[in-house]
Protein backbone atom coordinates (compact mmCIF):
# COMPACT_ATOMS: atom_id res chain seq x y z
CA UNK A 1 0.00 0.00 0.00
CA UNK A 2 2.78 2.33 0.55
CA UNK A 3 4.09 2.30 -2.94
CA UNK A 4 1.98 4.67 -5.22
CA UNK A 5 3.05 8.08 -6.30
CA UNK A 6 6.05 9.84 -4.48
CA UNK A 7 5.93 14.33 -5.92
CA UNK A 8 9.27 16.16 -6.29
CA UNK A 9 12.57 15.18 -4.25
CA UNK A 10 12.52 17.34 -1.23
CA UNK A 11 15.21 20.77 -1.27
CA UNK A 12 16.91 19.36 1.71
CA UNK A 13 17.69 16.81 -0.57
CA UNK A 14 18.69 18.82 -3.21
CA UNK A 15 20.80 20.93 -1.05
CA UNK A 16 22.45 18.25 0.70
CA UNK A 17 23.77 16.92 -2.63
CA UNK A 18 24.36 19.93 -4.33
CA UNK A 19 26.24 21.58 -1.69
CA UNK A 20 28.85 18.60 -0.16
CA UNK A 21 32.47 19.27 -1.47
CA UNK A 22 34.72 21.50 0.52
CA UNK A 23 35.46 23.15 -2.64
CA UNK A 24 32.03 25.04 -2.26
CA UNK A 25 32.53 25.72 1.21
CA UNK A 26 31.76 29.26 2.95
CA UNK A 27 34.17 31.66 1.41
CA UNK A 28 35.41 30.29 -1.42
CA UNK A 29 34.21 31.18 -5.06
CA UNK A 30 35.16 28.44 -7.98
CA UNK A 31 35.24 30.10 -11.31
CA UNK A 32 32.71 28.72 -13.81
CA UNK A 33 33.33 27.68 -17.52
CA UNK A 34 31.66 25.06 -19.73
CA UNK A 35 33.99 22.80 -18.41
CA UNK A 36 32.39 22.74 -15.12
CA UNK A 37 29.05 20.81 -16.78
CA UNK A 38 31.42 18.28 -19.05
CA UNK A 39 30.73 14.03 -19.12
CA UNK A 40 27.44 12.04 -18.37
CA UNK A 41 25.00 12.88 -15.32
CA UNK A 42 22.09 11.74 -13.87
CA UNK A 43 19.15 14.26 -13.64
CA UNK A 44 16.17 13.24 -11.29
CA UNK A 45 13.05 16.68 -11.78
CA UNK A 46 9.65 16.73 -10.65
CA UNK A 47 6.54 19.16 -11.09
CA UNK A 48 3.59 20.15 -12.82
CA UNK A 49 2.72 19.75 -16.08
CA UNK A 50 1.11 22.74 -18.19
CA UNK A 51 -2.44 20.66 -18.23
CA UNK A 52 -1.64 20.65 -14.25
CA UNK A 53 -0.96 16.94 -13.55
CA UNK A 54 1.86 15.74 -11.37
CA UNK A 55 5.27 14.81 -13.16
CA UNK A 56 8.30 13.19 -12.51
CA UNK A 57 10.98 12.26 -14.47
CA UNK A 58 14.97 10.32 -14.67
CA UNK A 59 17.05 11.85 -17.16
CA UNK A 60 21.04 10.61 -18.14
CA UNK A 61 22.60 13.43 -19.59
CA UNK A 62 25.91 13.99 -21.47
CA UNK A 63 27.48 17.38 -21.93
CA UNK A 64 30.45 18.20 -24.49
CA UNK A 65 32.16 21.30 -23.01
CA UNK A 66 34.58 21.44 -25.98
CA UNK A 67 31.46 21.82 -28.33
CA UNK A 68 28.67 23.43 -25.74
CA UNK A 69 25.95 20.90 -26.44
CA UNK A 70 24.48 18.05 -24.42
CA UNK A 71 22.06 14.93 -25.50
CA UNK A 72 20.11 13.13 -23.63
CA UNK A 73 17.30 10.33 -23.04
CA UNK A 74 14.14 11.25 -20.80
CA UNK A 75 11.78 8.82 -18.81
CA UNK A 76 8.74 11.05 -17.84
CA UNK A 77 5.85 9.69 -15.41
CA UNK A 78 3.18 12.86 -15.75
CA UNK A 79 -0.22 11.69 -14.54
CA UNK A 80 0.42 7.86 -14.12
CA UNK A 81 1.36 7.96 -17.59
CA UNK A 82 5.05 7.10 -19.51
CA UNK A 83 6.61 9.15 -21.95
CA UNK A 84 10.00 8.75 -23.19
CA UNK A 85 11.96 11.70 -25.51
CA UNK A 86 15.15 12.30 -27.06
CA UNK A 87 17.18 15.64 -26.24
CA UNK A 88 19.42 17.82 -27.87
CA UNK A 89 20.37 21.48 -26.79
CA UNK A 90 23.42 24.45 -26.80
CA UNK A 91 24.12 26.03 -23.38
CA UNK A 92 26.83 27.96 -22.38
CA UNK A 93 28.15 28.24 -18.66
CA UNK A 94 28.74 32.00 -17.40
CA UNK A 95 31.61 32.72 -14.87
CA UNK A 96 29.26 33.19 -11.93
CA UNK A 97 28.06 29.35 -12.51
CA UNK A 98 24.56 30.34 -13.82
CA UNK A 99 23.66 28.54 -17.15
CA UNK A 100 20.50 29.06 -19.60
CA UNK A 101 19.42 26.85 -22.54
CA UNK A 102 17.40 25.99 -25.10
CA UNK A 103 16.38 22.48 -25.90
CA UNK A 104 14.85 20.69 -28.57
CA UNK A 105 12.92 17.74 -27.42
CA UNK A 106 11.79 15.20 -29.19
CA UNK A 107 9.05 12.26 -28.37
CA UNK A 108 6.35 10.63 -30.71
CA UNK A 109 7.59 12.62 -33.36
CA UNK A 110 6.34 15.53 -31.74
CA UNK A 111 9.22 18.48 -31.34
CA UNK A 112 9.12 21.18 -28.42
CA UNK A 113 11.17 23.52 -27.72
CA UNK A 114 11.39 25.19 -24.09
CA UNK A 115 14.63 26.87 -22.36
CA UNK A 116 15.74 25.75 -19.31
CA UNK A 117 18.47 27.11 -16.38
CA UNK A 118 20.93 25.56 -14.45
CA UNK A 119 22.94 26.37 -11.51
CA UNK A 120 26.65 25.00 -11.44
CA UNK A 121 26.72 22.82 -7.99
CA UNK A 122 30.11 20.80 -6.77
CA UNK A 123 28.82 17.52 -7.77
CA UNK A 124 26.43 18.80 -10.85
CA UNK A 125 23.68 20.87 -10.63
CA UNK A 126 20.20 22.32 -9.64
CA UNK A 127 17.87 22.54 -12.88
CA UNK A 128 14.73 25.29 -13.43
CA UNK A 129 12.41 24.15 -16.76
CA UNK A 130 11.04 27.30 -17.69
CA UNK A 131 7.67 26.89 -20.21
CA UNK A 132 4.43 28.77 -19.38
CA UNK A 133 1.44 26.55 -17.84
CA UNK A 134 4.74 24.53 -16.01
CA UNK A 135 6.84 24.13 -13.15
CA UNK A 136 8.95 21.40 -12.83
CA UNK A 137 12.83 21.88 -11.21
CA UNK A 138 15.33 19.17 -10.25
CA UNK A 139 19.13 18.17 -9.42
CA UNK A 140 21.53 16.61 -11.38
CA UNK A 141 24.60 14.18 -10.03
CA UNK A 142 28.06 13.56 -12.29
CA UNK A 143 27.91 9.76 -13.35
CA UNK A 144 31.36 9.90 -12.61
CA UNK A 145 33.42 6.21 -13.02
CA UNK A 146 30.56 3.94 -12.07
CA UNK A 147 31.13 0.31 -12.81
CA UNK A 148 27.50 -0.32 -14.34
CA UNK A 149 26.78 -3.79 -13.65
CA UNK A 150 24.35 -5.47 -10.81
CA UNK A 151 27.83 -6.33 -8.66
CA UNK A 152 28.89 -2.73 -8.94
CA UNK A 153 26.02 -1.57 -6.88
CA UNK A 154 26.13 -3.75 -4.05
CA UNK A 155 25.75 -2.44 -0.66
CA UNK A 156 23.35 -0.81 1.40
CA UNK A 157 21.54 2.02 0.38
CA UNK A 158 19.16 4.44 2.14
CA UNK A 159 16.33 4.86 -0.09
CA UNK A 160 14.15 8.61 0.38
CA UNK A 161 10.89 9.03 -1.83
CA UNK A 162 8.02 11.69 -1.94
CA UNK A 163 5.09 11.72 -4.35
CA UNK A 164 1.25 11.14 -4.97
CA UNK A 165 -1.06 7.85 -5.04
CA UNK A 166 -3.51 8.19 -8.26
CA UNK A 167 -6.83 6.55 -8.53
CA UNK A 168 -6.51 2.88 -8.38
CA UNK A 169 -3.87 2.56 -6.37
CA UNK A 170 -4.52 1.05 -2.78
CA UNK A 171 -4.60 4.49 -0.93
CA UNK A 172 -4.72 8.18 -2.89
CA UNK A 173 -3.08 11.53 -2.01
CA UNK A 174 0.55 12.38 -1.00
CA UNK A 175 2.88 10.07 -0.01
CA UNK A 176 6.48 9.88 1.66
CA UNK A 177 8.42 6.62 2.53
CA UNK A 178 12.58 6.34 3.58
CA UNK A 179 13.75 2.82 3.87
CA UNK A 180 17.16 0.45 4.44
CA UNK A 181 17.69 -1.35 1.16
CA UNK A 182 20.29 -4.15 0.68
CA UNK A 183 21.48 -4.75 -2.59
CA UNK A 184 23.05 -7.93 -3.42
CA UNK A 185 23.93 -10.29 -6.62
CA UNK A 186 22.95 -14.03 -6.15
CA UNK A 187 24.92 -16.90 -7.72
CA UNK A 188 23.11 -16.44 -11.06
CA UNK A 189 24.42 -12.42 -11.61
CA UNK A 190 20.87 -11.74 -10.61
CA UNK A 191 20.55 -8.42 -8.57
CA UNK A 192 18.46 -9.04 -5.26
CA UNK A 193 16.80 -6.59 -2.87
CA UNK A 194 16.21 -6.99 0.53
CA UNK A 195 15.33 -4.37 3.32
CA UNK A 196 12.52 -2.51 5.65
CA UNK A 197 10.52 0.87 4.77
CA UNK A 198 8.45 3.15 6.66
CA UNK A 199 5.88 5.47 5.13
CA UNK A 200 3.35 8.16 5.52
CA UNK A 201 0.49 7.52 2.93
CA UNK A 202 -2.03 10.56 3.32
CA UNK A 203 -1.80 10.62 7.43
CA UNK A 204 -1.33 6.94 7.55
CA UNK A 205 1.76 5.92 9.11
CA UNK A 206 3.95 2.11 8.16
CA UNK A 207 6.79 1.27 10.85
CA UNK A 208 9.91 -0.05 9.61
CA UNK A 209 8.33 -3.23 11.39
CA UNK A 210 5.41 -3.18 9.26
CA UNK A 211 7.10 -2.54 5.67
CA UNK A 212 9.66 -5.57 5.37
CA UNK A 213 10.44 -5.19 1.11
CA UNK A 214 12.58 -7.84 -1.05
CA UNK A 215 12.44 -7.19 -4.87
CA UNK A 216 14.96 -7.35 -7.47
CA UNK A 217 17.16 -4.85 -9.36
CA UNK A 218 19.06 -5.03 -13.08
CA UNK A 219 21.80 -2.58 -13.91
CA UNK A 220 22.47 -1.83 -17.81
CA UNK A 221 25.98 -1.24 -18.81
CA UNK A 222 24.54 2.64 -19.70
CA UNK A 223 24.18 3.07 -15.78
CA UNK A 224 20.69 3.30 -16.34
CA UNK A 225 18.76 0.80 -14.58
CA UNK A 226 14.88 -1.09 -13.56
CA UNK A 227 13.95 -2.52 -9.80
CA UNK A 228 11.14 -3.84 -8.25
CA UNK A 229 10.76 -3.77 -4.91
CA UNK A 230 7.60 -6.05 -3.01
CA UNK A 231 6.45 -4.84 0.36
CA UNK A 232 5.07 -7.89 2.50
CA UNK A 233 1.49 -8.31 1.58
CA UNK A 234 1.39 -5.19 -0.92
CA UNK A 235 1.31 -4.42 -4.81
CA UNK A 236 4.66 -4.69 -5.99
CA UNK A 237 6.50 -1.36 -7.05
CA UNK A 238 8.65 -0.50 -10.04
CA UNK A 239 11.13 1.66 -10.90
CA UNK A 240 13.83 2.84 -13.19
CA UNK A 241 16.68 4.75 -11.99
CA UNK A 242 19.91 6.23 -13.21
CA UNK A 243 23.06 5.57 -11.91
CA UNK A 244 25.71 8.32 -10.64
CA UNK A 245 28.56 9.31 -8.35
CA UNK A 246 30.74 6.49 -8.90
CA UNK A 247 28.36 3.74 -8.14
CA UNK A 248 27.20 5.85 -4.36
CA UNK A 249 23.76 7.03 -5.39
CA UNK A 250 21.32 6.08 -7.55
CA UNK A 251 17.95 8.52 -9.05
CA UNK A 252 14.97 6.92 -9.42
CA UNK A 253 10.95 7.09 -10.69
CA UNK A 254 8.22 4.93 -10.51
CA UNK A 255 6.56 3.79 -13.55
CA UNK A 256 3.98 2.55 -12.11
CA UNK A 257 0.29 3.81 -13.62
CA UNK A 258 -1.46 4.54 -10.18
CA UNK A 259 1.47 6.67 -8.93
CA UNK A 260 3.88 9.78 -9.60
CA UNK A 261 6.97 9.46 -7.57
CA UNK A 262 10.59 10.01 -7.59
CA UNK A 263 13.19 9.82 -5.03
CA UNK A 264 16.81 9.09 -4.39
CA UNK A 265 19.19 5.84 -2.66
CA UNK A 266 22.06 6.50 -1.35
CA UNK A 267 25.17 4.33 -0.39
CA UNK A 268 25.80 3.65 3.29
CA UNK A 269 28.99 1.56 3.04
Amino acid sequence: MMSKMFRIARMMVLVGFAFSSAAWAAGSNPPCSNASLSGTYGFLHSGIDAHGAPAVAVTQLTFDSTTGTYTGEDLENIDGVLTTSSLTAKYAVASNCTVTARVRLVSGGQVEVVNVSFVVTSTGFLFLFQKPGATSSGFGVKQGFSICSNAGVEGNFGFETTGTFLSGAPATGPVAFIGELKLTVNASGEGEISGHIAASEDGTILTFADEPVTGSYKVGADCRGTATIMPKGQPEMHFSFVVVDDGNQMLAVETDGDAVVNGTLVKRN
